[in-house]
């Protein structure tokens, strides 16, 4: 992180109030927390210091710095308190914007900013406002002399990759399309040689729209077109795009063409790039749980099928449980940091590490339940998610009357009948654990 020299809290002139308001729009996020509240008061102290100023450029600079302090609050997670400080600026558009180009694009940032805090909350019935702030964002920069800087174009790119991404959450996906079409077009004008943030738009476009595009084989030529862009990431967000448009186009292999294979090859090849940094942010360490249940879905999908995948039957068992228990020891790590996000991603491969060893190694379904479950075996364990839980006590359930059915069975020979009873024991133990469990739960 660049270093932050902190400036006087108080704005005696236009100079050192401007000063004051780059510094913080320009510093890389996210800051630490004494950085953060650093900021937080010089920049309020900017908005209060020119709270009488009726000058053109006093009124600029006011309009500025809220719309810093939102953009702050924002990249720092703390959308409901961004809001508020860009509707503030937004209250008289002309501060901000004096009719000259300039002026217009500092409008238009301010709109751009405001839909991303918007989109970025999630909330359905806030996307309508959000694609009005970008429609706006676009109509501001549509007619600016975009060959007199680069960075109007840029921004124009802005406005319709942002409202091509809320017209996709909207399910209005043919508008998507245009939406990313008119952003290529812009980004396409750009050089991507030697500027790789415009190599990563310009790829990023073509992965969202070929998540937007109707037509299977167009959406493939989308990913494709982007990770032949990124084939040699500079930097961790090409990474992430990179191993995002490969995992979409191996979710398309298998939900579209049936081929496993490729979807196998595609979630191996995101776990090469992104395996060396899942322990050192959250960010790949989704992406790599991502990959693997993906890769274990193709996995399953050759054993709950005709086993049509290469090689023996075994391997892909022995593949299957390897990817999910590989994946569950990553969010057992970031359990121990703090971060639970990964838990519903994790869950899904627990439910289907329960299957797979339910169906094709039953023997040794109990051990992989206790110790995915048991703090004890596995500091970390998310015992307490209600969600881990339900899927316990589900499998388990299956397990137990599939084995005692098994065991029941008179045609059986002693042998096999006797190795159906021992089955059952390691179950009713795993089953006495979770209890145990349970109960030191309720009394803590």
């Amino acid at each position: 992180m660049a270093e932050v020299f902190r400036s006087s809290p108080q704005a005696p002139g236009l100079p050192e109030t401007l000063a004051t308001v780059l510094k913080w729009r320009d510093v890389p996020v996210p800051l630490s927390e004494e950085d953060f509240g650093s900021a937080i008061d010089e920049l309020s102290t900017v908005v209060d210091a020119l709270a009488t100023h009726g000058d053109a450029t006093s009124l600029a600079v006011r309009a500025l710095a809220r719309m810093v302090l939102g953009n702050l609050h924002r990249d720092h997670g703390l959308l409901d308190h961004a809001v508020p400080f860009y509707d503030a600026a937004l209250e008289k558009p002309g501060d901000i914007d004096d009719g000259t180009p300039r002026g217009k694009n500092e409008l238009a940032n301010l709109h751009t900013n405001r839909g991303i805090c918007l989109l970025t909350a999630g909330e359905t019935e806030k996307f309508p406002e959000a694609l009005a702030d970008f429609d706006a964002a676009i109509a501001l920069r549509k007619d600016l002399p975009l060959d007199e800087d680069p960075s109007f174009r840029w921004g124009l790119s802005a406005g319709w990759m942002n409202r091509g991404d809320v017209l996709h959450r909207l399910e209005r996906d043919e508008e998507a399309v245009v939406a990313y079409d008119e952003a290529l077009a812009l980004l396409g004008q750009l050089s991507h040689e030697e500027n790789p943030a415009a190599r990563q738009r310009y790829a990023l476009a073509w992965a969202n729209r070929g998540l937007a595009v109707a037509d299977p084989d167009e959406a493939r030529r989308c990913f494709d077109q982007c990770i032949e862009l990124l084939g040699e990431p500079q930097n961790p967000q090409q990474l992430l795009t990179l191993c995002n448009a490969t995992l979409n186009r191996g979710r398309h292999s298998l939900q579209v063409a049936g081929d496993a294979e490729a979807t196998a090859d595609d979630a191996r090849q995101v776990l090469q790039l992104i395996g060396q940094h899942e322990r050192a942010h959250p960010a790949p360490a989704e992406m790599a749980l991502q990959a693997r249940h993906l890769l274990a879905h193709a996995l399953c999908a050759w054993l709950d099928g005709n086993r049509k995948g290469p090689g023996i039957a075994e391997d892909w068992i022995g593949d299957a449980t390897d990817t999910v228990e590989e994946a569950l020891a990553v969010e057992r790590f970031w359990e121990q940091q703090g971060v639970t996000a990964l838990r519903p991603l994790a869950c899904d491969l627990f439910e289907l590490g329960l299957h797979v060893y339910r169906v094709c190694q039953p023997h040794f379904f109990a051990d992989f339940l206790v110790e995915t479950m048991d703090p004890e075996m596995s500091p970390g364990a998310p015992f307490a998610d209600p969600r881990f839980q339900a899927a316990a006590a589900r499998a388990l359930q299956q397990a137990v009357n599939e084995v005692a059915q098994r065991a029941a069975a008179s045609s059986l020979e002693p042998e096999a009948m006797e190795k159906q009873q021992a089955i059952l024991k390691t179950l009713k133990l795993a089953d006495h654990r979770l209890a145990e469990l349970q109960r030191s739960i309720q009394m803590a």
